[in-house]
Parts: structure tokens; sequence; C-alpha cells
């Protein structure tokens, strides 16, 4: 199934849902829904070969429109800044 990006302006951020805990792993991708949504399989790949129990874990996006840029645990996996922008 394709989502559709979103078009709002914002930081996005592949993310990982473990019970009620969520954790950013990739971004921000500022006002880039659809870079974010193409890293959700490469980021949950990396993820799972840190933590084989990641498996059960719920992974997709989200959004922060309040100016929030902390950066993705993951960051440096992929080559991406990790400092806050």
């Amino acid at each position: 199934m394709n989502q559709t990006p979103s078009t709002k302006q914002g930081n996005f951020y592949v993310t990982v849902i473990r019970g009620c805990r969520v954790a950013l792993l990739l971004g921000p991708f500022e006002n880039d829904h659809a870079a974010a949504l193409r890293m959700v399989a490469p980021v949950r790949k990396e993820a799972e070969a840190r933590d084989p129990f990641m498996v059960f874990d719920a992974f997709g996006t989200t959004g922060y429109f309040d100016g929030t840029n902390k950066p993705g645990a993951l960051n440096a996996a992929f080559g991406l800044s990790t400092g806050a922008a």
C-alpha cells in the first residue's frame, strides 16, 4: 500500500512504536514527508539488525509542526546530521 505524502510544512521523521513509546529514528526531513516515507524500509532493516525484537514493533512516519528538530537516533548510520538543525 502506498501512502500519499503530506504537503504540510514541518519536520518529518521515521519512527518506531513499541507499546506506548515512540522513538524518532531518522530525521528531521524538513518539509519532505516523501523522503521520510522512502526511508521507512531501510531504517526498519537497520533497526532490526541492531535489535531482533524490533520485528514486533510498528514503523512509520510522523510530522512535527511546532519547530521540533531533534535528530533521529539512527541519523549517523545513514549519514545524516546528529545535531539539532
